[in-house]
Order: C-alpha cells, then sequence, then structure tokens
C-alpha cells in the first residue's frame, strides 16, 4: 500500500486528533478497568493468570477470557515500563489499530476515499473515542480491533480479485487502398479468487479466536459470518455466489476460530462450533445444488431437519446464555442489574454517535439505491449491517460496534458529496474535503468525560489498604468496588451486582433504619463502610429497594456581595452568611426561616465543619443545610437519618459506626457492633 498525500493527510489529522482530544490523568478512568488492572497485577506477579478471584465477593473462579490480561502484563516486563503505564496507554494503541483495520475494511467494499474518511470519522465518534481514551484499559478496544479485522480478513478472502483480459493480437483490414488496424471490442474484466484467499480465511478465524479471549459476547462475531455463509448457501441456486474455494476457506475459519477459542473455553465452544459447522456443510449442499432451480425448499427442508437436534441438544445455552443476553428473554431480570442491557432512546443514540448520525441516514439510503449488482463483499456488508443493528437496538452495549457502519455509511455519503463537487468545479476537492471535515468535527466534538478516581479515593484507599486487616470487608456503592479491591485491597459485599448483595447494599444506604442496617452489616460481616460524595448522584437508585421517596435538593450557588445565595424553589430563595455562619430561607414577603445546623465542607483544612445556629426569636425549618464551594445541598429531616445522608454529611451518631477517616470527598468509617444493641 502506498503512502499517498490523502493517506498520510488522514494519518496526521488522526494523530492531531488524538493529541488534542485526549487527557492524560495520574490513574486508570471509569471503575471497570481497576478490575482488570487487578488480574493483571495478579498476572504479572505471579507468570500466570490466576483462576481464582481472590477477592471475589461470592467465591466464583474468574470468569473473564484472559487475552487482555496477558496483554497488560507481558510488556511490563520490559525494563522502565510499569503495569499502569502499559494499561493507561493501551487503549490509545488498540484504537489506532482499530482505525487502520476499518480503514482496510472498508476500502475493499467502498474504495480508498470513503476508506480514509471512515477512519477519520471513527476518531472522532464520541463512543469510540470513550473507550479508547487513555486509561480506560477494558476490553472494548481490543474488542474493535478484533472484529474490524475479522471482517478485513474475511472480506479479502470472498472478494473477487479483477484483472485486466488478455490483450488480444493486432490484425489489420484492408480499407479505401489501405492497411487499417481492426478497432478491438471492450472485453469484460476478469474476476478471479483472490490469491491467498485461505490464508485470509485462517486469519479471519484467528482474529475471531482472539476476540473469543477477550470478551464473552465473542459470538456476536462468528454468528454474523455464518449468517452470511447461510444467506450465500440460500441465494446461490440463482445468484452462484459460491464456490468450492469459499466452502474450504469458511472450513478452515471455523477449524482455527474453534482451535484458538477452546484455549479457553474447553468443550463449551461447542455450540458455537456447531453453527460454523453446520454453515460450512450447508454450504456445501447448496454448491451441489446449485444447477437445480428447485433447490431453495429443498435447503429450507434441510436446514429445519438438521437444526431440531441442534436445538434440542443445546436448547439450554442458547436461550439463557444467548437470548437471554441480547434481551429477548427475561429481559426485566437482567434489567434490575445490568443497565448497558436496556434498549437505546434516541437521545443514547445521540450520544454515542452525535452528528455522524444524519450524514450515516443518508449515506444509508444513498447506499441501498445504487445497488445493481450484489457482489459479495456488499452483500457481507449488508447481512453484518442487519445483524448489528438488530444488537445495537436490543442493547446500550452493543450501539459501540454498530458504529462502525454509521462511520462507513457517513464517510460513504460525504465522498459522494466530495465527486459532485469536484465535477462541478473541474477540480478535485477531497483533500480540501478531507481537512474541513476534520477541523469541522474537532471543533463541534462533545468534550468526553469520564468518571475517573480522584486523589481523595486514591489516598483514602490506601489509608484502609494500610490500616485495616486482609480478611475485612468493606461496605461501599457497588460502584466503586473495583476501587476498593483494587486499591485497598479488600472485599466488597457486591463487586458484580450478584442479585441479593446488590439489593441490601442499596437497602443499606438508603434506609433510616439503622437496626436494618446493622443487620446487614452482620449478615456479611462487614468491617468498614465507605461512602463518598459522588453518591448523591446515585442514592435515589435505592428507591425501589426500600420502597420509599428519598428527597433531597441540589442547587449551584452564586455570589451576592458577602452572601452566597441559590434557589431551592420559586418561593424562596437560599442564603448564606459565612462570617456568621447562618442560613436562612427568604420568602418573598421578606419572612425569613433559619436552619438549625449547617454543615461546611471547609477547602482550606479540607475537613466538613459543623454550625448550630444559636438565635433567638426567630422562625426555623426542619431541614437540614450542607454546603460546598459550588453546591448547596437541602436535606429533609425524614432524609437526613437516612443511612448514606447521615454518614456523608453530618456528625454521625449510628452508634455502631466511627469515623476513622475523612479525606475530603471520601469518609471511611470503622464497625463496631459491640456498641450496639438491638
Amino acid at each position: 500500500m502506498l503512502l499517498n498525500k490523502e493517506i498520510l493527510a488522514t494519518i496526521f489529522a488522526v494523530i492531531i486528533i488524538a493529541a488534542l482530544t485526549t487527557s492524560i490523568t495520574p490513574y486508570l478512568k471509569h471503575f471497570d478497568p481497576w478490575y482488570h488492572y487487578r488480574i493483571a497485577k495478579y498476572t504479572l506477579e505471579q507468570g500466570l493468570r490466576p483462576s481464582f478471584d481472590q477477592l471475589s465477593n461470592m467465591g466464583e473462579n474468574i470468569i473473564y477470557p484472559p487475552l487482555l490480561h496477558y496483554l497488560l502484563a507481558i510488556p511490563a516486563h520490559i525494563p522502565g515500563l510499569d503495569l499502569m503505564a502499559v494499561a493507561q496507554v493501551y487503549p490509545l494503541v488498540a484504537g489506532m489499530l482499530a482505525i487502520v483495520f476499518i480503514f482496510l475494511f472498508a476500502r475493499e467494499i467502498f474504495g480508498e476515499r470513503t476508506a480514509l474518511l471512515s477512519a477519520l470519522l471513527l476518531s472522532l465518534m464520541p463512543v469510540f473515542k470513550a473507550t479508547t481514551t487513555f486509561g480506560y484499559c477494558d476490553h472494548d478496544a481490543l474488542d474493535f480491533v478484533f472484529i474490524l479485522s475479522a471482517f478485513f480478513f474475511f472480506v479479502k478472502a470472498i472478494k473477487k480479485e479483477e484483472s485486466a483480459p488478455p490483450a488480444e493480437p493486432q490484425s489489420f483490414n484492408l480499407k479505401d487502398g489501405g492497411w487499417v488496424e481492426t478497432q478491438k471490442k471492450e472485453q469484460p474484466r476478469i474476476e478471479s479468487p483472490p490469491k491467498n484467499r485461505f490464508m485470509y480465511y485462517a486469519l479471519a478465524g484467528v482474529s475471531a479466536g482472539l476476540f473469543a479471549l477477550t470478551w464473552l459476547g465473542f459470538p456476536m462475531l462468528v454468528v454474523t459470518l455464518s449468517a452470511f455463509v447461510l444467506l450465500l448457501s440460500f441465494l446461490n441456486p440463482y445468484m452462484r455466489l459460491l464456490d468450492k474455494d469459499m466452502v474450504i476457506g469458511f472450513l478452515i475459519l471455523s477449524v482455527v476460530f474453534s482451535g484458538i477459542a477452546s484455549l479457553w473455553y474447553g468443550t463449551e465452544i461447542a455450540p458455537i462450533l456447531s453453527l460454523a459447522l453446520f454453515s460450512t456443510a450447508f454450504s456445501y449442499v447448496s454448491l451441489r445444488l446449485e444447477n437445480n432451480r428447485r433447490a431453495l425448499p429443498i435447503l429450507i427442508g434441510i436446514i429445519i431437519v438438521c437444526s431440531l437436534p441442534i436445538l434440542l441438544f443445546f436448547r439450554s445455552w442458547i436461550v439463557d446464555a444467548g437470548l437471554t443476553y441480547i434481551g429477548l428473554r427475561d429481559r426485566e431480570v437482567q434489567l434490575e442489574y445490568v443497565a448497558e442491557l436496556m434498549a437505546p432512546d434516541f437521545n443514547q443514540i445521540f450520544q454515542n454517535y452525535d452528528v455522524q448520525l444524519l450524514p450515516f441516514v443518508l449515506g444509508l439510503g444513498l447506499f441501498v439505491t445504487s445497488q445493481k449488482d450484489f457482489r459479495r463483499e456488499n452483500i457481507f456488508f449488508i447481512t453484518s449491517f442487519i445483524i448489528f443493528i438488530f444488537l445495537a437496538s436490543s442493547a446500550i452495549r452493543f450501539l459501540q460496534y454498530f458504529g462502525f457502519f454509521v462511520s462507513i455509511l457517513a464517510a460513504y455519503f460525504i465522498n459522494k458529496i466530495s465527486e459532485v463537487l469536484s465535477s462541478s468545479l473541474k477540480r478535485d476537492v477531497f483533500m480540501p474535503v478531507l481537512l474541513v471535515l476534520a477541523l469541522f468535527m474537532l471543533y463541534i466534538a462533545p468534550q468526553i468525560v469520564q468518571s475517573s478516581i480522584s486523589d481523595d479515593w486514591y489516598s483514602s484507599l490506601q489509608w484502609l489498604r494500610n490500616n485495616s486487616n486482609q480478611a475485612d470487608v468493606v461496605m461501599n456503592w457497588w460502584d466503586y468496588s473495583p476501587w476498593v479491591n483494587a486499591i485497598a485491597e479488600r472485599k466488597t459485599v457486591v463487586n458484580n451486582q450478584p442479585p441479593g448483595r446488590f439489593d441490601d447494599s442499596m437497602v443499606f444506604f438508603g434506609t433510616s433504619d439503622w437496626e436494618k442496617a446493622h443487620k446487614i452489616l452482620l449478615k456479611y460481616n462487614v468491617s468498614y463502610v465507605v461512602v463518598s460524595r459522588g453518591t448523591i448522584t446515585k442514592i435515589q437508585a435505592a428507591e425501589k429497594f426500600i420502597d420509599e421517596k428519598i428527597d433531597f435538593q441540589s442547587a449551584p450557588t452564586t455570589r451576592e456581595g458577602p452572601l452566597y445565595s441559590l434557589r431551592f424553589s420559586n418561593k424562596f430563595k437560599t442564603y448564606f452568611d459565612p462570617n456568621s455562619e447562618v442560613a436562612w430561607d427568604e420568602y418573598a414577603g421578606g419572612k425569613k426561616m433559619y436552619y438549625r445546623k449547617i454543615g461546611l465542607f471547609n477547602d482550606q483544612v479540607y475537613k466538613t465543619q459543623y454550625f448550630e445556629a444559636n438565635l433567638t426569636g426567630v422562625d426555623f425549618n426542619n431541614d437540614y443545610l450542607f454546603i460546598f464551594s459550588d453546591v448547596f445541598l437541602r436535606i429533609p429531616s425524614e432524609t437526613e437519618k437516612r443511612v448514606f445522608f447521615d454518614l456523608m454529611f453530618t456528625e454521625s451518631d449510628i452508634p455502631y459506626l466511627e469515623l476513622v477517616k475523612e479525606g475530603g470527598e471520601v469518609r471511611i468509617y470503622k464497625v463496631q457492633l459491640e456498641n450496639f444493641t438491638p
């Protein structure tokens, strides 16, 4: 592949975009990456990935495939590199590889210019940026690499190569007293199977196998490839799309894939392998019947008869692991614990794809209306599109993978616009369009905000690791468990949303029944409770577990002379005087209702200070006011005694919990069960 100026310009644009949109943080981002970092750390220390998670809250074996953990641990042996640095940089490297493979894949179907635009658009897609950003060391970035590389190698294997017909010998006719060369008829280009096609099938199998060693959702890729082969088998009697090499090639792909995947899954790979082998066998039968115009009902009968024993034998796996996961069965059971299985709404779709949605829709319409001859690679693109859009419509998790098609079809539309402009202006405008697109997309690109562990959290958890026993169990809001497990190296009550434990943790933080909370701590032998300011944005999720409304208000502050002011309601305005340390609600008629108790987080000493109004002859309300530098919380009296609010915002008087560490936004309490008698 020659690096022409268009390719070089795209590479330069992608690198500049990555440099300008990547934020560097001292720690890993989000939550799950800390789990993978911890398992990779065990792998680095022990030489092999352990099969058992010593910090698991349920005693289960590690179910995640091992490839990511080895890819993080092995480079960390290089002098000058440590595991944290490798984990932070890995998603950027994988993201760049994914961009290369979407270019190669799109080029095989749409041409080089659409492929270049696809690579550029994918690099700017919000969902892609979020999952390949610095410090986000989850499996997603590897998923992109292996799906796109499998697509590229597979298309490379099935696409027929075109070559010019052999030159005809010169011939002359005697005309008008002289010899004139005979005008040659235009010969159609010759299509032939690609060279090294079996190698490409094998490489597609390698990518699919490595994908299986990366994520449990790998069946989506094998199902897509198998569905395409089955579709061609149905169409073959009418369109002659199959050949012997393709049947052999898909068999090679299936064997290579299953050989790699079985390294982790063993015999559990059998259902997916059976599907791939069935597709291979069915394509062979279709090839044998391709001269029979009445073959379609025969093929349908064969597939029904052959499918019955497979469905019967693997019915439990297919229903439980397949239909449940994509949300066709028992969705409500899963949604209680796994939010990413929810069907996306338009806002979530737009957040993932941003402004690329419009050119995608236009490009899709243009692509559909321009299909005249159905080449195998085009049919594969359409098949993959249909399967991936079905997955994306059924669960938020799959939106990121459908993003490949959004970028490609958006690029297809933009390239067509470029061609129209070039024709109108009588000059090639692709390079200006490429650069303007890069600048425009960079200018309007939304800021990708990934939650990242703060210094308060990190230092508090280090303190917990150094001041607690290895066997101690921690109660915290479930989101933060990967941080507690990785940094404090302590077990948590819930770290993978298991039913029962998850419910109890919600009840613990949301309840105002301290005896009930005490029983939950006893049930799980909890030694420490960790609360943080960030939970205020999540706490209302506990409402359905306690069957009560959790009321509180928050509002940003403004400065009015020496006073801080804000509005919790249209009926009154709230003021705080930092000099007298008094706060009140002031109504339109001038009536004032003072707060008896105030909590103030002092940024100077990095601790919470508490004040009680020593006023006479005034009216008080029963609410509690907590003040940060940027936001005020108004906590009703019935909410103040809920466990989370009591521990985080007040001088807690829960008798069996003792504050042992306050680190800014994080508080740690030690459980003193002997201090409480129900």
